[in-house]
């Protein structure tokens, strides 16, 4: 009876170093896995500043776009402008 106490609880051990050993590889691919998990946060914060720095670009240069069709149109009027005064003085 009591070798197969013995025996049982030489299993037992057994068992529990195994079930160690499992432990040990899963927290090994935990840590693995959390490494890479920090990498992508990283590489994301990454993107979203590259995605900022688009928005902004677009907005500066959609500025600049309508400063100049206004300057165009202030142009275009000028031009309209000496064009009348011209057809006038012919007219003359």
């Amino acid at each position: 009876m009591e070798n197969e106490i013995k025996e049982m609880f030489g299993l037992i051990l057994n068992k529990l170093g195994n079930i160690e050993v499992r432990l040990d590889r899963i927290e090994s691919r935990l840590d693995s896995l959390e490494s890479r998990v920090d990498h992508l946060e990283s590489r994301q914060d990454e993107i979203y500043l590259v995605v900022k720095a688009i928005e902004h670009n677009q907005q500066v240069h959609r500025a600049e776009i309508d400063n100049l069709r206004h300057s165009v149109a202030n142009v275009e009027g000028t031009i309209n402008a000496i064009g009348e005064v011209i057809t006038k003085r012919k007219a003359i």
